[in-house]
């Protein structure tokens, strides 16, 4: 009798501990009426930058503006293709904040991913000098390619190169465009440098034959076209 009553006094003991547990501690994820309270939003959004992330003014717990969920309806819009749609959403962001660089820089990207790419060069040759850095200078220099300004795309690439050095596919283009440029001496110097990383690549060393060629230096181009034939 003396045990069934320890246990009962034990079991009781439970019993409040477990209920006070639960006040104690749910109780502070709860709010009034029961509801659960909802974390606060972090401090960025998703940016199309590589997966990074884009800092907002938006700090936790205050109310999310217009300006920024239209700013992150255009981003989406664009992860899914819908380029005109995030077009036009980046616009009406820019027209409520026309001094917005990040949002500048990244319609001008999807401009490109759209295929208009006279009008993306125009919107990132307004944007502040200083802003146009690393990826967007990539960017820039390709749209300038593109429209055969290659004089405005070569320290482009040679400035993001000096930062990026390890980029051989940016390094790649800049051989390229030298190339076309007839700046062989150039061009046979960038490909050097690719294929001192990438000895193996095929399609590289065949291309830098051909720059070979081009500078009139036919023996050491076949030399190096009979290294990527079997």
């Amino acid at each position: 009798m003396k045990h069934l009553w320890i246990k009962c006094l034990l079991c009781a003991c439970l019993s409040f501990f477990c209920i006070s547990f639960l006040r104690t501690g749910m109780g502070h994820s709860q709010e009034k009426g029961d509801k659960f309270s909802i974390p606060p939003l972090k401090q960025g959004v998703t940016s199309p930058k590589r997966g990074g992330v884009q800092v907002v003014p938006v700090k936790p717990g205050d109310e999310i503006p217009d300006w920024v969920a239209r700013w992150e309806l255009a981003r989406v819009l664009s992860y899914v293709k819908q380029y005109d749609e995030s077009i036009s959403e980046y616009e009406k962001v820019l027209r409520k904040k026309p001094d917005l660089t990040e949002a500048k820089l990244e319609m001008a990207r999807v401009l490109f991913w759209k295929g208009d790419q006279k009008r993306a060069l125009q919107v990132l040759e307004a944007v502040p000098p200083q802003a146009i850095e690393g990826d967007t200078q990539v960017l820039m220099a390709d749209l300038f390619v593109a429209q055969k300004e290659y004089q405005k795309a070569e320290p482009l690439y040679r400035e993001y190169l000096a930062h990026h050095p390890q980029d051989q596919a940016v390094r790649l283009k800049l051989a390229e465009m030298l190339s076309w440029e007839k700046k062989y001496e150039a061009s046979l110097s960038e490909y050097r440098k690719i294929l001192e990383v990438s000895p193996h690549d095929i399609q590289v060393r065949r291309r830098y034959a051909f720059v070979l060629i081009w500078a009139g230096k036919p023996e050491q181009a076949a030399s190096e076209l009979k290294k990527t034939l079997d």
